[in-house]
């Protein structure tokens, strides 16, 4: 593994501290959770909240294209908010403008002015993760039409349910959370630890 293409996340800090710091060569974020399921992440250079991901896994759909989480109003965690209030906290605008349950600004995805990849495999590792950890073994993603060959394709999700109105897809959380194209665990005791992420095209690298 070439360690100057792949850059190391600290998930076991995620859930503990509720929040993790990740820096790749263009960009440096700041990853929160609230609760068990509210991801939340910063640009620490522009101070700007850039993506999200709402997830709830006592629910039946676990992650909806369109997702008002009833759990939206969680607190940060107490490190988090010690460290970072003054300059990120209150949140003021991106989940008022979008109402979705997974989110990255387009300058953070693939092929986006900040040069950071992958960003959206990371989230959802995060949520893998937690789900699994939760002893859940499949992941359930209510999408739109539109992006269900995109679950598809990354995650290796699989219908599950279709009619003319409705499509409801699963991810097997026991072979899939360890075989995405773009992270890596890190494990010890049976315990993620870590993931490392490739941060650059897959064409480049």
């Amino acid at each position: 593994m070439n360690d100057s293409i792949w850059h190391t996340f600290n998930y076991r800090d995620l859930r503990q501290v509720g929040f993790a710091v990740h820096s790749t060569v263009s960009v440096d974020l700041v990853f929160t959770l609230r609760g068990n399921c509210l991801i939340d992440v910063f640009d620490l250079n522009t101070l700007k909240q850039i993506a999200y991901l709402d997830f709830d896994t006592s629910k039946s759909i676990m992650l909806g294209s369109v997702f008002r989480s009833p759990l939206i109003g969680l607190p940060f965690s107490t490190s988090f908010r010690k460290r970072f209030e003054t300059d990120l906290l209150p949140l003021k605008e991106l989940r008022s403008k979008h109402e979705v349950g997974f989110f990255v600004h387009v300058d953070y995805r693939n092929k986006g002015k900040k040069e950071l990849w992958n960003l959206d495999e990371m989230m959802m590792a995060i949520a893998f993760e937690i789900a699994f950890e939760d002893k859940i073994q499949d992941f359930t993603i209510k999408p739109t039409g539109e992006t269900a060959p995109y679950y598809r394709k990354k995650f290796n999700a699989k219908i599950c349910r279709q009619s003319r109105s409705d499509l409801t897809m699963t991810v097997h959380l026991k072979t899939v959370r360890k075989k995405l194209p773009h992270i890596r665990m890190i494990e010890k005791e049976g315990k993620t630890l870590f993931f490392r992420v490739k941060s650059v095209s897959d064409l480049t690298a």
